[in-house]
């Protein structure tokens, strides 16, 4: 029996089955209908010609919408529709019209049907952005290619109808490890099953054997268990079957080839060898480590790269590998050898600097000069020309930034040529509910994903990283391939023990009060005592104020032994301070989280936590910095409470999304889709949701994580992509208002980079820039971030004498009538004012004003809403007695339990008065629905059109969007709005990745708890951290390594006695060591915080611009002389005041006639010069009284005695006339 014979009489067996007992029933086969033998149900398919055709509005027109109504209506056994057939017919009628008679046919184990080449309608546009075709059907969420085949992915229905499944049988599968089968990768690939069973069906061979890798640790949903074992059962029906991977052996004793040994010597040396990596042989059943060698995982990737150049199928590869493993080598040599086939390496890299660095390291170190890295730092001509070189061959290795990569069509990077490989490293950011969570790596796998799918790319994909938790309730592993949409990868899994770190934790008494100078008091003590002792230590702080703490702390008692770093330090700053430390000069490094990734300083003996900031993955990581010489011994100390956990709860607060949040977007979504005309393609910009998000500092992050978290929900709820979300990076038109005189000088130079929107009354024009465009071809000589600013700034046509004022576009639309608005936002503000009448002059917190607001709105999520709103849009905090940061009327004071607040002045009146006028203004005189504005992009003129767009947005009485601003734009794909309205206004909505991630942060909080406050052994420790990193069940884990009583231990005497000084030459002393780098340049700028190198003849020294001002302005302004420095000028004011009072030999010796003396016959201090040259007798009486207040050069003096002597020479003293008679 063919598979089209059987599939159509299971559809007929379930129709006869159901049809019993109820007449004029409507069965709705969800399948693949040209399977149906359509003759056995020729008078039951209500239209035949149609039943097995994909089509839209053009087929499935009104016309024939009525003609297959009428038969609905007609008495029969039963109607027959097709999927397409019901989706337009409901697209017509409402389904309640039809509820009661439907019961759906679904072909459960497929969410994925063939459509013909034809049919296909999706294609590529700006940055890989997959904008839904217009004339694709309804009830398509979108379309795919996969190899040589085209699918659509079904959009399921939103009302709960009857349905059947048409697969119900089961077979468990048994394990093999044949080679031979295709290998069906279901724990990375989503559609893999159901593109495997389709091409089964397409070629009518249902006699395939394939593996299926299932990771018994991963945490994967049931139900695609069951529909593998079900198509299991249907294969075998056909003589195929499904089995599961048999475990794979580590090769412990793998022999690398000759041919990689000398690829490694050429670009290492001649005395490098491949290291040991110690992995786990199989994570998912025990903690068995095998030893491995760096040369497997190399040829691993190489292997895989020479498939994807057969046209084979192609593995990528993803490693964990602790801090100091050599995974730097372990693609780098990869790429070394696609370099030798004339094939590009893509390594995408989180961190300017950390590319910067590889880079640098490559060029010196490996010798090895066809590398380059592209960043937002760049100028035009210089990313143009890194683009031109890498896809001319010159460039066979690129680093880039993850934003930078999907920003663009990878052939913009490299042309014609072939993607060898592409590396992600710090794979771990990707992880939804880590500490360092970046949304944009996030969107990488489905970036990479369409690079695939458009331009049928083959190649390996290596994501590298130094620790992840493998499977289990806090899995990173599994969630990192499955976000990156990994192909079949090859999983190495580095041991996580270290054996040469000790861990020393003490734990001390709660702080009874003042924790945060108890906390400080107690860390620098620390640090005294580790200094006397001598160790390398880096201490982790929760935030960089506590580095500026501890170090003028540390000051104050004149031990200048520290150094810091943080991720907004300047990165001059950074390099000085990551030198010092590396050379031993400072032997205590306080730091932020930033110093991490990238670091690489090997002797390293400590590391110290003045409290943690993150959770215990962070927490192994960051001690992995210690002890990266195997002659070393770390140790990883900590003073700690339970107390202590408010920094990590508090960064997580400050990152975490609600769901009530998550419902707002959804809500805004729908608005967007219904005001622009119900396009289901939306261009929003993260403005837009500013009001969700108390327009936090990361507004842009939030967003997107936001959009993430729903798209990413959705795939796994429905099967399909209900929206789809992408930032969109490369939208840069702006806004301008320009006057006409400037207008047409700006046509002149910039013709073609603006499009005219309107003329003004008053001689001015709004004008729309397309700032890409601008750069591309007028710029080209700066970054894009500096056109940028200089945009916004008004510094971009500055040197035409061209003024052009950004402007945002503000649309309004309201939804009801213009009184009704006005009288529900009016009586809103009353009941604010009598709220705050009632607080008097008292302390309330957001959950006080909550409450009262819920009093008069009787409505809990709005007064939620607009209580944080209000408070974080019109508090600040106390500048000085009585005067509080502008534009506020609530002082926000932080205490223990959060921020309070308190009415400040009345100034609220005035602002809810101009409120309501604007809104009076806008819609008072028109019966327009939408309002568009064009307002200065500052925050004076554009705020309350903003915050009046926020309100009417909470009071749903309208919806708002902002178009030019600074903020990013986002597109949004719009698949199924009626769902998404759906689940807007339900109130039982839940997001269950986002219940998911904030579980994770709660059991980890306990995990973390229960480390620490528990006495372990070392080796206790490391089994404990083991076990987490190998996805043990969080209540097996705490039953298992349950712990002794409190630790109270005495951390210095515990390294005083344990600790081994290391040899001179175990320090780590190399070029990265110099910290006098920042020699002296005429082209910088150099403000108080600068860093200058100055070498003379008392040495060599690097200090800030302020610090030389201080400690040698002698030295400084020697150099600002020799290199004619640009100084800021109060910093020049400061230095000639400094020179004058206490170096005034040196002032007046390098001034010369250009200092300003007291001159008879002028009001003010002159430069000598101007009475030396207007009159040279008066000037040389004086000088002959003043000889050491100004310094002449023996020629200056030569002709002063010259012009004396003609003028008025029996003035001349005798010992000047024998001067000039010489």
């Amino acid at each position: 029996m063919k598979f089209s014979e059987f599939y159509s009489n299971k559809t007929i067996e379930i129709l006869n089955n159901q049809c019993t007992g109820k007449a004029n029933q409507i069965f709705v086969l969800l399948g693949q209908t040209e399977l149906i033998d359509k003759s056995k149900l020729i008078d039951k398919i209500i239209d035949v010609d149609t039943f097995h055709l994909n089509g839209n509005e053009e087929l499935f027109d009104k016309n024939w919408f009525t003609s297959v109504f009428t038969k609905l209506n007609s008495e029969k056994q039963f109607h027959l529709l097709s999927y397409a057939q019901f989706s337009y017919l409901i697209n017509y009628i409402d389904s309640l019209f039809f509820k009661d008679r439907i019961t759906i046919i679904r072909d459960n184990l497929r969410q994925l049907f063939p459509i013909s080449k034809n049919e296909y309608l999706e294609e590529s546009s700006d940055e890989n952005i997959e904008t839904r075709p217009e004339k694709i059907p309804i009830y398509q969420a979108e379309q795919l290619q996969i190899s040589d085949y085209y699918f659509y992915s079904v959009k399921t229905l939103n009302d709960d109808f009857t349905s059947i499944d048409l697969f119900g049988e089961k077979k468990e599968l048994i394990e093999s490890d044949s080679s031979d089968f295709e290998n069906i990768d279901i724990s990375s690939d989503q559609t893999a099953l159901d593109f495997f069973l389709n091409s089964c069906i397409l070629e009518d061979n249902l006699e395939k054997n394939a593996i299926v890798k299932i990771y018994p640790k991963q945490p994967i949903n049931s139900s695609i268990i069951k529909n593998v074992e079900k198509v299991n059962y249907l294969l075998n029906l056909f003589g195929g079957s499904l089995f599961l991977l048999k475990e794979e052996i580590i090769k412990e004793d793998y022999q690398v080839n000759q041919s990689t040994t000398d690829l490694l010597l050429k670009y290492w040396g001649e005395k490098a060898e491949f290291r040991g990596l110690k992995v786990y042989r199989n994570p998912d059943i025990g903690n068995q480590v095998s030893e491995i060698s760096q040369g497997l995982i190399v040829e691993t990737i190489i292997k895989e790269y020479e498939n994807s150049k057969r046209n084979e199928k192609t593995r990528d590869l993803f490693l964990t590998a602790p801090t100091g493993a050599g995974k730097s080598l372990l693609f780098q040599l990869p790429a070394f050898y696609v370099s030798q086939s004339g094939d590009i390496t893509i390594v995408i890299s989180p961190l300017i600097a950390l590319m910067k660095d590889q880079v640098s390291a490559i060029i010196t170190d490996r010798n090895f000069d066809k590398v380059a890295y592209l960043n937002s730092e760049l100028s035009l001509i210089d990313r143009e020309r890194v683009t031109e070189h890498c896809q001319s061959g010159e460039i066979d290795i690129l680093y880039m930034s993850p934003e930078l990569f999907m920003s663009y069509d990878i052939k913009h990077f490299i042309g014609e040529r072939k993607l060898g490989l592409l590396v992600i490293d710090e794979a771990h950011l990707i992880t939804t509910w880590g500490r360092d969570f970046r949304v944009d790596y996030w969107f990488l796998g489905n970036h990479v994903r369409k690079v695939r799918k458009f331009h049928n790319l083959s190649f390996p994909m290596v994501a590298v990283t130094a620790t992840a938790i493998y499977g289990g309730a806090n899995d990173m592993v599994f969630d990192s391939i499955d976000s990156l949409v990994m192909h079949n990868p090859h999983v190495f899994i580095g041991e996580v023990k270290r054996n040469d770190i000790t861990f020393a934790v003490n734990n001390h008494d709660r702080f009874s009060a003042n924790y945060e100078s108890n906390k400080l008091a107690q860390t620098v003590e620390f640090i005294k005592q580790i200094n006397e002792i001598g160790l390398k230590t880096l201490v982790y702080t929760p935030y960089k104020k506590h580095i500026r703490q501890i170090i003028d702390k540390l000051n104050n008692d004149n031990l200048e032994i520290a150094t810091g770093y943080y991720g907004a330090m300047q990165a001059e700053q950074k390099e000085f301070s990551f030198r010092q430390f590396k050379s031993g000069q400072k032997r205590i490094m306080i730091s932020t989280k930033a110093f991490g990734m990238g670091v690489d300083i090997s002797d390293i003996e400590l590391v110290y936590h003045h409290a943690p900031s993150g959770l215990l993955p962070d927490y192994v990581q960051e001690i992995g910095r210690v002890a990266r010489k195997p002659e070393i011994k770390g140790f990883a100390t900590l003073n700690y409470s339970s107390q202590d956990q408010r920094f990590t709860k508090a960064l997580h607060g400050m990152s975490a999304l609600r769901q009530y949040q998550i419902k707002e977007v959804l809500k805004k979504i729908y608005k967007s889709y219904i005001k622009n005309n119900k396009s289901r393609n939306l261009l929003l910009s993260v403005d837009d949701f500013g009001h969700i998000f108390e327009n936090a500092i990361d507004l842009d992050q939030k967003v997107l994580t936001a959009l993430m978290m729903i798209e990413k929900d959705y795939l796994a709820k429905t099967r399909f992509n209900v929206i789809i979300a992408r930032p969109k990076k490369l939208f840069v038109r702006v806004f301008a208002r320009i006057s006409d005189q400037h207008l047409s000088i700006y046509k002149t130079k910039y013709f073609d980079t603006f499009t005219h929107i309107s003329s003004l009354d008053n001689g001015n024009n709004i004008i729309e820039i397309d700032l890409d465009k601008l750069w591309y071809k007028n710029f080209n000589d700066k970054s894009f971030p500096i056109v940028k600013r200089d945009f916004y700034t008004g510094y971009l046509f500055r040197n035409d004498g061209i003024e052009v004022i950004p402007q945002l576009k503000i649309s309004l639309e309201r939804i009801d009538t213009f009184n009704n608005l006005y009288q529900n936002l009016q009586s809103l503000f009353v009941n604010i004012q009598t709220v705050f009448s009632n607080f008097g002059g008292s302390f309330f917190n957001q959950k006080d004003l909550e409450i009262e607001l819920k009093k008069f709105l009787n409505d809990e999520v709005k007064a939620e809403k607009i209580s944080k709103f209000i408070l974080s849009s019109y508090s600040g905090r106390l500048i000085q007695p009585g005067v509080i940061e502008a534009n506020a009327f609530l002082q926000q004071r932080k205490e223990i339990d959060g921020y309070k607040y308190r009415i400040f002045n009345n100034q609220y009146l005035a602002s809810f008065t101009a409120l309501t006028n604007r809104l009076n203004n806008l819609f008072g005189n028109t019966d327009e629905y939408i309002i568009n504005r064009y307002v200065t992009n500052k925050e004076s003129n554009s705020i309350n059109y903003i915050r009046l767009g926020y309100f009417l947005e909470m009071l749903e009485l309208g919806t708002f969007e902002i178009k030019g601003g600074e903020n990013p734009m986002v597109f949004i794909r719009v698949n199924d709005p009626l769902r998404i309205e759906r689940d807007s206004n339900n109130n039982s909505y839940n997001n269950t990745l986002l219940s998911k991630t904030l579980e994770k942060h709660h059991l980890s909080n306990q995990i973390f708890d229960h480390f620490f406050l528990r006495s372990f052994s070392n080796d206790e420790r490391w089994d404990f951290i083991e076990d987490f990193f190998l996805g043990s069940d969080v209540d097996i884990l705490l039953d298992k390594h349950k712990g002794g009583e409190a630790n109270n231990l005495n951390i210095i005497e515990f390294l005083n006695s344990n600790f081994t000084p290391i040899k001179a030459d175990s320090r780590e002393l190399d070029e990265k060591s110099n910290i006098h780098i920042f020699h002296p340049n005429s082209e910088s700028f150099y403000g108080s915080t600068t860093l200058l190198t100055i070498e003379n003849e008392k040495g060599i020294k690097t200090m800030k611009i302020s610090d030389w001002l201080i400690e040698d302005p002698v030295s400084f302004h020697t150099i600002f002389h020799k290199h004619k420095l640009k100084i800021d000028r109060k910093i020049f004011e400061i230095l000639v005041s400094k020179l004058k009072a206490n170096h005034f030999e040196h002032f007046r010796d390098s001034l010369e006639l250009n200092l300003k003396i007291d001159f008879k016959g002028y009001d003010k201090p002159v430069k000598a010069r101007v009475p030396y040259t207007d009159n040279p007798v008066e000037f040389y009486k004086w000088w002959c009284d003043n000889k050491d207040q100004v310094t002449m050069k023996f020629q200056e003096k030569l002709i002063l005695f010259d012009k004396v002597f003609v003028q008025k020479p029996n003035i001349l003293k005798a010992e000047h006339r024998k001067i000039i008679n010489k």
